[in-house]
């Protein structure tokens, strides 16, 4: 991040008053703490001294998360959005998931769909699906985000214009380490998945994951085959070819995202491969 960007975000302001309603007129990433810990006293205002504080701490380090993304993603955040009622609440839902859930409500994640909620590129039904997913996630496992992030990953994103085959293994090495932990989880996990709106298990689709990405987001390599398109994957990319080995083991062509599932895929990916432009996709 630049100086400028730096200083851009310092040089915020806010006015938070505590009555019936919360107001922002714009907002400083050092007071965002300062807005979660608010709803939290508004929102579970007869806790017992223990849960209390343990409440308070779970809030601290959502909002540590969400301050550091705020700061990471502030040239292309519009701090103005921050007065928008729909905004606001969506940032109560996930400091209440926080508040009782800690960790387990996957505060990086909400973090960054956060971020983008409030990001320069904006439509309606994009600003629907963010809002809707920030609820969905602390119904969800860290590996069952891995799942998600994995079939996205494979299903929808490609890298264009490489040069060989074996330009995909660095990529393939970073999404292991964001996919490896949703790895052959159990039926009912994954039916899970599917309950909370992320995605539907489509069981009568089926194919081979090399022919897709051969006559697809591949084609322009230029194999004259499947069978040669894993040769070389498996040769000069290996942890790619791992993961296509997985994908088709599960037979997750079967797994497909809802708009839902998408943004809670982009998001934990985007905390590994960098800034993604969800418009791409949810539109």
């Amino acid at each position: 991040m630049s100086d400028k960007q730096d200083q851009k975000v310092a040089e915020g302001s806010t006015a938070v008053q505590a009555g019936r309603d919360v107001h922002i007129h714009g907002l400083s990433v050092s007071e965002v703490r300062e807005l979660c810990a608010l709803f939290l006293r508004n929102n579970f205002p007869q806790l017992r001294e223990e849960a209390r504080r343990t409440a308070e701490e779970h809030v601290r380090e959502f909002a540590t998360n969400l301050e550091e993304r705020i700061v990471n993603d502030a040239a292309s955040i519009v701090f103005d959005k921050f007065r928008d009622p729909d905004v606001q609440a969506t940032i109560n839902d996930a400091v209440q998931a926080s508040a009782r859930k800690g960790t387990s409500a996957n505060p990086q994640v909400l973090s960054t769909l956060i971020a983008e909620r409030v990001g320069r590129t904006s439509t309606d039904f994009k600003d629907v699906v963010i809002s809707e997913a920030v609820k969905v996630v602390p119904k969800l496992t860290s590996p069952q985000i891995a799942l998600l992030s994995f079939v996205h990953f494979v299903r929808s994103m490609a890298i264009q214009n490489l040069q060989n085959v074996g330009a995909l293994e660095p990529l393939g090495q970073t999404a292991l380490r964001f996919s490896s932990a949703g790895f052959d989880l159990s039926e009912a996990q994954k039916n899970h998945i599917q309950y909370t709106g992320s995605c539907m298990i489509l069981s009568f689709l089926g194919g081979d994951i090399y022919d897709a990405l051969h006559t697809g987001a591949y084609a322009y390599f230029g194999l004259p085959n499947a069978a040669a398109f894993k040769a070389a994957v498996e040769t000069q990319a290996p942890s790619f070819g791992k993961l296509l080995n997985q994908f088709d083991k599960e037979r997750l062509l079967s797994f497909s995202l809802t708009s839902v599932g998408q943004a809670i895929a982009l998001a934990n990916i985007s905390n590994h491969l960098g800034k993604l432009d969800y418009s791409i996709w949810l539109k």
